[in-house]
């Protein structure tokens, strides 16, 4: 299984844009999991227009959500954070972030330490980092605009590989890389 997971478009279609060329290039992209802060409707729908299966879930920033609910279609899911799921053979948690990087660091790193989840995903900080906490991996795909790090950024988990990626999308050059099996 192969999917792609994003966080903070903050409405920067041309991110979005750059997503769906890399995307169409893959064309073995099974899903899109994103960890919220899409903002507007619009940025959803453009999102969805991808033709990938979407499950997502809402960041602090996201301000309509009525109109992004009403938006989803088949292709897609919404939901308030927390998320739990299974990506393959990985029980995963899906959160936005919490006030303060620190914070929303801390966090994450304790719900690790409990060893309950296989994968943790996290956006809010827009700062890519891939981990190891206790027996957890911690994933935070960056922000996708680009915005504060000026590199739009996303993750590909791969699950037959058993690798995780976090790949500049303005360049396609991995920034970050962990092996699923590590962690096993």
């Amino acid at each position: 299984m192969r999917v792609v997971v994003v966080s903070d478009t903050h409405d920067n279609l041309l991110a979005i844009d750059k997503l769906g060329s890399y995307i169409s290039k893959k064309q073995d992209i099974d899903l899109i999991l994103h960890l919220g802060d899409y903002v507007s409707p619009f940025t959803l729908k453009k999102l969805l227009d991808l033709n990938v299966k979407l499950i997502g879930i809402f960041g602090n920033n996201d301000g309509d959500k009525i109109s992004m609910l009403k938006v989803l279609g088949s292709l897609g899911e919404l939901h308030e954070p927390p998320l739990e799921l299974s990506v393959d053979y990985l029980k995963a948690l899906m959160i936005h972030g919490y006030r303060s990087k620190e914070l929303t660091e801390k966090l994450v790193n304790s719900l690790a330490l409990s060893n309950y989840y296989d994968l943790i995903m996290f956006g809010h900080t827009h700062i890519p980092k891939i981990g190891k906490v206790g027996n957890t991996v911690i994933l935070n795909p960056g922000a996708l605009s680009g915005y504060l790090t000026n590199t739009p950024t996303l993750a590909i988990i791969n699950t037959e590989e058993f690798n995780l990626l976090v790949i500049d999308v303005q360049s396609n050059v991995v920034v970050d890389s962990f092996r699923i099996d590590e962690f096993k």
